[in-house]
C-alpha cells in the first residue's frame, strides 16, 4: 500500500463516523481537498529540495502495530498527558490539579463535551503546508490548553508521545491559548518504542495574548525508521513572550517547521534548537519569523551535529514587514561535520521593508579542531573522550535558559545521541 492509499483509507474512515458533528466534517473535506491539490511534497518545492519523502511508503507497507505495554511512561515533575500511536492514554497520564483559569483537556475528549467552542480553533485559514492540511483532515486526538487572563500553570505540562505502538501512522492536534498576562511551560516528548517504519504527524497552533509567556520545549527521540513530521504555528500579542527550545535526537527523518508572527507592537520570540543525525538519519528544521509590528525583536541559535553518512538542513528566515519599524533580530546557526560522508545545508534569510532596523544572520560549517583535540590528547585524555568532550561543549549551551530538571533530562539525552555519533 502506498502512503497515499493509507491516508485515502483513514480519511474515508473518518468522513463515514455518523458521530462527527457536521462543521468537524467539512473541516475536513477542505484540508482533504487541499491536501490533494497540493500533494506530497518533492524536491522541486524549494522548501523540501534537500529532503526526500520516499521513505513515507515503508510505514504504509506496515502491518498494524500491536499495542504495546506503555507501564513505562518517562517520570516527569508536573502533569502528564500520554498519548500513544495519535491516542490518549488516560490510565498512564495525570492531569493537573483543578486550578481556577487552567483548562486541560485531551481533544478527542473536548470534542465531544466543547465541540461548539473548538469549532472557529479547528478551522483552516488560508493556504498551508501539505502536511499541515494532512494533519487537520486525519486527526483524532491531541491536546487542548486554555488559560484566561491572569492564570499561570504551576507547573510544567508534559505531553509524551509514544510512536509505533497501536497503528502506524498518528496524526496529533496541539491547542494552546494563552490569555492576558498568563504563564505555561509546555514540554512535547516524542519516544519511539518500535523498531519498524512508522508516521507521527503533529500540527501545533498556539495563541498568545497581550503579555502572555509561553516557554516551549520539544525533545525527539523517535526509532531509528522513523518519519517525524511537525508543523508549529504561534501569533504574539502585544508585549508577549514566546520561547521554543528543540532537541531533535533521532528518528529516520525529522522535519520540524516554525512558524511565529509577531503582529503587535512588543512582540517577543527566541528560538533555541540542536539537531543531531547519525548514518541514514536526515534532520530538518524550516523557521520563519514574519515581524509585523515596530518595537519586536526576536533571536536565533540553532546548532547541528552531524555524523557518518547523516544529513541535516537548517533554513531560517526573518521577514520584516513595512511598517515595522526598530525591528531587533538575529539569527545564528552552526554546525560540526563528524565525517566525510555527513553533509549540512544551512540556509539564514533576511528580507527587510521597513527602515531603522538591527537585523544580522550568519551560518557556519566545520569540523572539530584538531588543535583542541591533540592539547586533550597530549593530557592523557583518548580520542574518543576527547571528541566527546568538544561535542558537548559545543550543543550544550544551544538548549541553555531551561529549568535544572529539564536541562539535566535534555543533557541525559544529548549524552546518549553523542555517544552515538
Amino acid at each position: 500500500m502506498s502512503a497515499l492509499a493509507h491516508w485515502q483509507d483513514q480519511y474515508a474512515r473518518l468522513r463515514a463516523d455518523e458521530q462527527t458533528p457536521a462543521w468537524l466534517r467539512e473541516a475536513r473535506d477542505s484540508a482533504w481537498h487541499n491536501f490533494q491539490a497540493r500533494g506530497v511534497p518533492d524536491r522541486k518545492d524549494e522548501d523540501w529540495k534537500y529532503t526526500r519523502l520516499a521513505a513515507l511508503d515503508r510505514f504504509a507497507a506496515q502491518a498494524p502495530l500491536e499495542l504495546a505495554d506503555l507501564r513505562q511512561a518517562p517520570p516527569v515533575d508536573g502533569s502528564l498527558l500520554v498519548f500513544a500511536g495519535g491516542r490518549f492514554q488516560p490510565q498512564l497520564s495525570r492531569l493537573p490539579l483543578a486550578t481556577p483559569g487552567v483548562q486541560v483537556l485531551s481533544l478527542g475528549e473536548a470534542l465531544v463535551t466543547h465541540a461548539e467552542a473548538l469549532r472557529p480553533l479547528l478551522r483552516q485559514s488560508g493556504p498551508e503546508r501539505a502536511f499541515a492540511s494532512l494533519n487537520r483532515a486525519l486527526f483524532e486526538d491531541g491536546l487542548w490548553l486554555r488559560l484566561a487572563p491572569g492564570a499561570q500553570l504551576t507547573e510544567p505540562l508534559h505531553v509524551v508521545h509514544m510512536g509505533g505502538v497501536g497503528a502506524s501512522a498518528a496524526y496529533l492536534r496541539l491547542l494552546i491559548e494563552l490569555g492576558r498576562n498568563s504563564q505555561a511551560l509546555v514540554v512535547e516528548h516524542y519516544l519511539g518504542v518500535a523498531a519498524g517504519a512508522y508516521h507521527v504527524n503533529v500540527l501545533t497552533e498556539a495563541t498568545l495574548a497581550e503579555g502572555a509567556r509561553l516557554r516551549h520545549v520539544k525533545l525527539v527521540a523517535e526509532g531509528a525508521a522513523a518519519i517525524h513530521i511537525a508543523d508549529m504555528r504561534v501569533r504574539v500579542g502585544r508585549a508577549a513572550r514566546f520561547e521554543s527550545h528543540a532537541l531533535a535526537g533521532g528518528g529516520g527523518l525529522t522535519r520540524q517547521d516554525i512558524d511565529v508572527y509577531l503582529h503587535e507592537a512588543g512582540g517577543e520570540c527566541s528560538l533555541r534548537g540542536l539537531y543531531t543525525a547519525g548514518s541514514a538519519e536526515h534532520v530538518d528544521f524550516h523557521t520563519r519569523i514574519e515581524h509585523m509590528a515596530p518595537h519586536c525583536s526576536s533571536e536565533e541559535v540553532y546548532k547541528g551535529l552531524v555524523g557518518g553518512t547523516g544529513r541535516a538542513v537548517f533554513n531560517g528566515r526573518v521577514h520584516v514587514h513595512p511598517g515595522a519599524d526598530k525591528t531587533d533580530s538575529h539569527m545564528t546557526c552552526a554546525n560540526l561535520l563528524l565525517s566525510n560522508r555527513a553533509e549540512v545545508d544551512a540556509k539564514p534569510e533576511l528580507e527587510i521593508y521597513a527602515d531603522d532596523v538591527k537585523c544580522s544572520h550568519g551560518a557556519t560549517i566545520g569540523q572539530l579542531d584538531e588543535a583542541q583535540l591533540f592539547y586533550l590528547r597530549a593530557r592523557g585524555i583518548d580520542l574518543a573522550s576527547a571528541r566527546s568532550l568538544l561535542m558537548a561543549a559545543f550543543a550544550r549551551d544551544a538548549l541553555g535558559g531551561l529549568d535544572q530538571r529539564l536541562q539535566e533530562h535534555a543533557d541525559r539525552l544529548l549524552d546518549l545521541r553523542l555517544a552515538a555519533l
